[in-house]
């Protein structure tokens, strides 16, 4: 299809539904149950990125668009704070100071029962934009509360019922399992492969950037006048999710995982290898400024991470990516960021994007205080 067949874009939600449960089927096929709703989200998007909808993939940019179909962890609407695990937006339809107009939001859970399906539908209600035309509820594990009881939950949100779905294992076709494949990587090559997919992910923030609608869903109101856009963490998370999983066969990729005292975004291992690879994930440097209620400031806490991830395991690897490299911090907050980490004894990668120069910048932090190498 031709681009300006793109910007009369429609989402069909029949369509839509035939998608979505073909998905859940393949991820349901994964495993019998998921560790944390996490992993359950980021194995949904990832099933769902390269299903077609009106002949578009709903994971890559649409012709002529800023950005693609599907996300994750964004806003719904500009106004709120409240985020969807997973929604479709139109691409086509711009909001008028950032964002795009949600269609479809789908809310995951790792179990449902009554009450939580009561508060996801209260949270649906609040958003007040009659424009959004329908809601998923999805228990990773388990089945949802009976039908009638769910036919009751919906009574008391007359405005809403007709647009609730609610879908669980028993209500899904389950797909075959699809095996490893046959381009698993060895350990050698594991880390090359990472870099490249978070280099990747950086590149679509970086390319053809806009202050208002981006490729990753923006996730603040303010500062509009600072010429900048907020990339929303968990929607990079998502395509860095698709890519590691598309790439890394016969290779476990676990998200919000807990190692000792600590929780990665990503851990990437498999049995019988000594290699594998933590990734933490950042918006910008002003995550790093010092805040004097918090108890562990932001480099302490993600150098125990790494240090938990690395604990026994000599081939380990850990990665830091700060997505918005130059733009939208104090330069303080960078330095004295920089400054910290090069102190550590903990090597690592650091991969962020360079808005100044238009590149994905890479620094190695080696063992040792003060010794980082610039790529």
């Amino acid at each position: 299809m031709s681009e300006e067949t793109a910007k009369r874009f429609r989402v069909s939600l029949r369509e839509f539904d035939a998608l979505l449960k073909r998905a859940l089927g393949e991820t349901y096929a994964g495993g019998a149950s998921f560790d944390n709703e996490s992993d359950f989200k980021f194995e949904l998007y990832h099933n769902l990125h390269g299903l077609k909808l009106g002949g578009y993939e709903l994971g890559l940019r649409l012709p002529g668009q800023p950005t693609c179909l599907l996300h994750a962890e964004s806003r719904v609407v500009n106004e709120q704070a409240a985020k969807a695990d997973l929604l479709i937006c139109n691409p086509t339809r711009p909001r008028p100071s950032f964002n795009y107009r949600t269609e479809i939001v789908i809310e995951l859970k790792k179990t449902l029962n009554a009450a939580a399906l009561r508060a996801e539908l209260a949270k649906f209600s609040g958003y007040g934009d009659s424009r959004i035309r329908r809601l998923y509820v999805i228990p990773a594990n388990g089945i949802a509360p009976a039908r009638d009881q769910v036919r009751g939950i919906l009574t008391e949100h007359q405005g809403i019922a007709g647009k609730v779905h609610v879908c669980d294992r028993s209500t899904i076709s389950q797909a075959r399992h699809k095996g490893p494949g046959v381009d698993t990587p060895d350990g050698r090559s594991l880390l090359r492969i990472v870099r490249n997919c978070i280099e990747e992910a950086l590149a679509m923030y970086g390319e053809g950037r806009h202050q208002y609608q981006g490729f990753y869903w923006r996730n603040y109101l303010h500062e509009l006048g600072k010429g900048w856009t907020f990339p929303a963490e968990g929607d990079f998370n998502a395509q860095l999710y698709h890519l590691l999983r598309t790439r890394l066969a016969g290779w476990t990729i676990r998200t919000e995982y807990e190692l000792g005292r600590t929780r990665s975004d990503f851990f990437i291992s498999r049995p019988h290898s000594a290699r594998s690879v933590g990734i933490e994930v950042k918006m910008n440097w002003d995550q790093f400024r010092h805040q004097p209620n918090k108890k562990k400031q932001e480099v302490p806490s993600i150098i125990d991470k790494f240090v938990d991830m690395e604990s026994g395991r000599p081939g380990h690897t850990n990665i830091l990516v700060v997505i918005q490299g130059e733009d939208a911090h104090r330069s303080n907050n960078k330095r004295d960021a920089l400054t910290a980490l090069a102190e550590t004894r903990v090597p690592f990668h650091l991969l962020q994007y360079d808005e100044r120069r238009g590149r994905v910048d890479t620094v190695r932090f080696r063992s040792g205080p003060g010794s980082r190498r610039r790529r």
